[in-house]
């Protein structure tokens, strides 16, 4: 029988060909800031290119295509407004997910520039655009590394809450933030646990803006809450009772996460050593959204492009078992969170020094 153009698929097609353009879309709408903007009323295309210094031709065909998407509204007057359910395009939202939209639009899209060089090599195509991998070309690229930064703490904000409810802190006193960008994980644990302090450890740049953006706005936890720069390669700071690992793994291969592991393990070792008789040893909770369903293959593939196809080994608990396993560390507990990311809860396998004795 003859199928017709509309039965072989193609207007689908093309319109996910088309994919990239609706997402350059998003990205300069959330950089013209059109949704904190417009704030829930409607404007004229006029009045919007006048508050953005934009060309009003070019900014209405960027409207219309909004509107085609539905995720700007079009009022009979020929105004728009932004669509109640993407709301989140604001930066004031409390579930922004603004920088997000423009890490993946601009950054990691450029990267898939080299998908087919990927897929040949099985090397990370954003080493071949950008010429240095993810963490190096960020150091030398202030706008694109705050926009990351800023993106990576609206993707944390979930595991925060998940994780300040999920776990006690009675018995702790201070938490260690391993690769813990601008604080987010720990602000969130420490605003609900008043007799905690937190220390913050991630690459001296992130360090250094956290610490003074902190500092500016006179946040409330700014006594409690400190930043330390460090290679989370090579050591990490002694003298947590707890220590956390979220979303850091997965953007590393088998042998560079057992690195991190290993610095975690023998910060804990030492701290244990310290420790005063009868405290409880030190504690690792490794966080990270595993890729054990096929709705997680997008995911996948955005690692493998931006870190390469050794980048997150493991995608199912017992990748992360023996991942553990292989760190000296044993499981003490897993859960799952309502964030969807599993918490790996464990101690130093090998015996821990005693207090007592130093053996």
């Amino acid at each position: 029988m003859h199928q017709t153009h509309d039965t072989l698929g193609g207007p689908r097609l093309a319109a996910l060909a088309s994919g990239g353009c609706i997402s350059r879309v998003l990205a300069v709408t959330a950089r013209l800031g059109l949704a904190d903007i417009l704030n829930g009323g409607f404007m004229t295309p006029d009045d919007l290119a006048r508050r953005t210094g934009t060309d009003r031709d070019v900014l209405f065909r960027i409207l219309q295509v909004l509107a085609q998407y539905e995720i700007f509204e079009r009022g009979p007057d020929g105004t728009f407004a932004l669509a109640e359910e993407f709301a989140a395009l604001r930066r004031d939202h409390p579930h922004s997910v603004r920088n997000r939209c423009i890490l993946l639009a601009e950054t990691y899209d450029d990267a898939f520039g080299a998908l087919l060089s990927t897929a040949r090599t099985g090397r990370p195509g954003f080493d071949e655009v950008f010429g240095a991998p993810l963490y190096e070309y960020l150091e030398g690229a202030p706008d694109a590394e705050q926009v990351f930064d800023a993106a990576m703490a609206e993707l944390a904000r979930s595991a925060a809450e998940a994780v300040a409810e999920e776990f006690d802190f009675s018995p702790v006193r201070r938490v260690v933030d391993i690769g813990g960008g601008n604080g987010t994980v720990l602000s969130a644990i420490l605003a609900g646990n008043p007799h905690l302090e937190g220390l913050c450890v991630d690459r001296p740049s992130v360090c250094a803006r956290s610490a003074a953006r902190m500092a500016a706005a006179g946040h409330p936890l700014g006594g409690r809450l400190t930043f330390h720069p460090a290679n989370i390669f090579e050591a990490v700071a002694d003298g947590g009772d707890l220590y956390l690992l979220k979303n850091v793994l997965h953007d590393w291969p088998w042998h560079l996460c057992l690195r991190v592991l290993a610095s975690a393990r023998n910060a804990m070792t030492r701290t244990a050593a310290s420790h005063v008789p009868g405290a409880a040893p030190p504690r690792l909770i490794v966080l990270e959204p595993l890729l054990d369903q096929e709705a997680d293959s997008v995911h996948a593939l955005f690692r493998t492009v931006v870190s390469g196809s050794g980048a997150g080994d493991f995608e199912t608990p017992e990748d992360m078992r023996r991942l553990l396993a292989e760190a000296d560390l044993e499981l003490l507990s897993v859960t799952r969170l309502s964030s969807g990311h599993h918490a790996f809860e464990c101690t130093p396998r090998i015996p821990l020094p005693s207090p007592q004795t130093g053996q």
